[in-house]
């Protein structure tokens, strides 16, 4: 990224910095926070574009929600959101792909995601239905997917809107760009943040524990292979599983001895590549390879930025939580 550092002609001062001349911290913050501002912009712009039309339409809300060109949009919306930043944030600071992560990998980290998702998605996700569980004594509700229909062709539609344009678009922004500017904080700090940032952006309190693991998971993973790719694979199988299971009920009808293999399986699976990832795969820091003074590795100057958004999905995520309590 290219930064001014040129002294003010005449008085020996620096320039005042402006908006574009922000560190690389500062940059990837303001990038979270206006992705969650556009997020929630572009919402209420469809709100009132569906009170409108079912106006003049003749239809209620509720009847316009149920078509599929409703629940299409409902997902494209933050897509679009997603693209709109990418460029902005490409175009003005001029950084190419591959310098937040569009990178070749080893062919191992592609093996070692596999092995990963394959612990995530069982072993974690019994977890995560503990946790549910518990929110349940208080009388949450799981809300109902509202994924287009799977019928005929309409599988693939789903897996474009659900599975590819989020796994390439939301890794390039949190595994990514956001990445990018919080990595010299520490491989345990840029995880744990990272694992945070992905939890409260998806405001989901049903998936709490879920997100959090994948995204500080996904985030080691990224940091260890310096490239994002394997990322994007993981993400993309995560979602299609979980739509071809939506229409084929292949893991919901094993019996229970199959079950408890898999679960089994998949925290031995989810163990071992974590270990691997963490001891084996451990390395110095870019940062303290290249001997970067540590005061480099503040987290500050991205927290103060990245603040509105978090809040907001905070916000968000306890309104959901009490909607779902009330439900």
């Amino acid at each position: 990224m290219k930064q001014t550092n040129v002294p003010a002609a005449g008085n020996g001062r620096s320039p005042k910095k402006s908006f574009l001349d922000q560190p690389r911290k500062a940059v990837s913050g303001m990038i979270y926070s206006g992705v969650i501002i556009g997020m929630l912009l572009i919402s209420l712009v469809f709100s009132v574009t569906v009170a409108v039309l079912s106006r003049s339409l003749g239809m209620t809300v509720d009847e316009i929600s149920q078509t599929q060109g409703y629940k299409y949009c409902s997902y494209l919306l933050y897509q679009i959101v997603y693209i709109g930043i990418i460029a902005a944030f490409m175009g003005v600071y001029k950084e190419k792909p591959s310098r937040f992560g569009w990178r070749k990998a080893h062919p191992k980290y592609y093996l070692i995601g596999i092995f990963l998702l394959f612990g995530l998605m069982f072993s974690l996700n019994y977890v995560n239905n503990w946790f549910v569980a518990f929110l349940g004594l208080f009388g949450y509700t799981m809300p109902e997917s509202a994924l287009p229909s799977l019928a005929g062709g309409g599988i693939v539609g789903v897996l474009f809107v659900v599975a590819v344009l989020p796994a390439v678009l939301e890794e390039t922004l949190f595994r990514g760009i956001i990445l990018e500017g919080i990595k010299d904080c520490g491989t345990v700090a840029a995880c744990l943040l990272g694992g945070l940032l992905f939890c409260v952006f998806h405001q989901s309190p049903a998936q709490t524990v879920y997100q959090f693991v994948c995204g500080a998971a996904f985030t080691l993973l990224a940091i260890r292979a310096q490239s994002l790719l394997p990322t994007v694979m993981m993400h993309f199988l995560n979602n299609a599983v979980i739509i071809l299971d939506a229409k084929f009920m292949f893991l919901q009808n094993l019996p229970t001895a199959g079950q408890i293999a898999i679960y089994v399986v998949s925290a031995v699976c989810l163990l071992a590549s974590l270990a691997w990832l963490i001891f084996a795969e451990r390395r110095p820091s870019q940062t303290e390879s290249a001997g970067v003074n540590k005061t480099n590795g503040e987290i500050r100057p991205f927290i103060y930025p990245a603040l509105p958004g978090i809040l907001l999905c905070v916000l968000m995520w306890i309104l959901n939580l009490a909607n779902g309590l009330g439900g």
